[in-house]
């Protein structure tokens, strides 16, 4: 397996440093190994203290990593001082690895995490090993000490990065006022601008994982242009997966795209289950007839792409189908209505309308709401200030829509699981 080798503080709320760094190489399939620079003691809110180790003791971390392991790529993150600093790049300069430097000076919280002789030291002995410099803006101009304001001080600043040694600089952008968040890679000369969405919360983690994913992607032996492009891909998954642990600042999550797989892929053998059940039920017993569809979405979806949904067939002994995700756009926007109203109702079920099935809902103890002609079915559409479960608070077990203009009648349950969906509808066809 390959290793990449990180050197940096310990984050103590688990968000940045270290831990970031073993999660986001982990999640490029690199295995990490690890120098630890400093111990901080810190949260979502503040750095409440630092406690560097000796220059010496960094050292031999390293020396004990490679003396047995082959070591792919390496990166730099908080290196507190210039004793440690220096004290790293005397020790890696005589190695031949791909090495990217995250020039850290202040946490995300917003609390510093360097002593002033660091910079210097940066300059003078780090930065000339750095296959990749990346710097934010405040840290840049730490470096070449003028503001960045705007595109030519940007470029300007590259080229000075560059200058001090580096390989190639990506500036990040997340400080500038612009529209768009736009990075900024310089390498042999040449600039290439990488623009996304910018997201207006801070987020704790992100540069340690930005310079994680770089390393492992060049540990791998991709290119510093390919290195770039896949990180910065790789960055953006990390911070919509961002999530609040504390009273302060959202973790950025590195495994963010590695977790999302997995809860998609639990929603849809949930759903397959309970939509097996239902077919082995058979519709003589359910008075369902055929053109049942069950669908469920996942914690936080946004849109039907987010919702999967099955076609359980008519008859036992018939196998179910596989769910798959974006197909059932009409159950899945009332789902996704129903989930405004109140987050845990992720599952429905959509079922043809009969007066006798609407029927057998009247005699159940399952909640109800009945939409007749001309009553705009909010559910499907989006909710608006009409909306009777808005008014209800509430999402009731079974909504009876008898159709209006644009929209043919049919029978829709709510519930929090696929599992609880299954007991309402049996409860109903019982």
């Amino acid at each position: 397996m390959l290793v990449a080798l990180t050197i940096a503080g310990s984050d103590s709320v688990g968000g940045a440093g270290i831990e970031a760094d073993v999660k986001s190489m982990a999640a490029q399939g690199i295995h990490a190994a690890v120098a630890v620079t400093a111990i901080t003691a810190q949260n979502t809110t503040r750095v409440a203290g630092i406690f560097p180790l000796p220059a010496t003791e960094v050292v031999a971390q390293i020396d004990a990593v490679l003396e047995d392991v082959h070591v792919s790529a390496a990166k730099t993150g908080m290196l507190y001082s210039a004793g440690i600093a220096t004290a790293i790049a005397d020790r890696l300069s005589g190695e031949n690895i791909p090495l990217v430097i995250d020039p850290v000076l202040v946490a995300g919280v917003g609390d510093a995490l360097n002593r002033d002789d660091l910079i210097e030291a940066l300059r003078e002995h780090v930065i000339p090993l750095a296959t990749i410099v990346t710097p934010n803006v405040p840290e840049a101009e730490a470096l070449v000490g003028y503001k960045i304001e705007d595109d030519a001080t940007v470029r300007r600043a590259c080229r000075d990065l560059a200058g001090m040694g580096a390989e190639a600089v990506l500036l990040k952008g997340g400080h500038m006022k612009t529209a768009e968040c736009t990075d900024t890679l310089f390498h042999d000369g040449k600039f290439l601008l990488l623009s996304g969405p910018r997201v207006d919360v801070r987020g704790h983690g992100g540069g340690c994982i930005l310079s994680s994913y770089l390393a492992a992607n060049l540990a791998k032996g991709s290119s510093v242009w390919e290195s770039a492009l896949a990180s910065r891909a790789a960055i953006g998954d990390a911070i919509i997966a961002r999530h609040v642990i504390g009273r302060g600042v959202p973790i950025v999550e590195p495994l963010g795209r590695q977790l999302r797989d997995a809860q998609r892929f639990q929603a849809l053998s949930r759903l397959r289950s309970a939509a097996g059940e239902a077919a082995m039920a058979g519709p003589s017993g359910w008075l369902l007839g055929e053109n049942l569809s069950m669908a469920f979405a996942l914690s936080g979806a946004e849109g039907a792409e987010d919702v999967c949904a099955v076609a359980v067939p008519s008859g036992q002994g018939i196998a179910c189908p596989c769910p798959s995700f974006g197909t059932a756009r009409g159950l899945g926007l009332a789902i996704l209505a129903a989930m405004k109203v109140d987050g845990r109702m992720r599952a429905g079920a959509e079922l043809p309308f009969s007066e006798e099935l609407a029927k057998a809902v009247r005699k159940t103890k399952l909640s109800s709401r009945t939409i007749r002609d001309g009553h705009r079915s909010s559910l499907e559409s989006g909710m608006g200030p009409e909306d009777g479960l808005m008014l209800l608070d509430c999402v009731p077990d079974v909504v009876v829509d008898r159709g209006g203009p644009g929209r043919g009648p049919a029978i829709r349950l709510f519930a929090s699981s696929p599992e609880e969906l299954l007991g309402k509808l049996r409860t109903m066809t019982r």
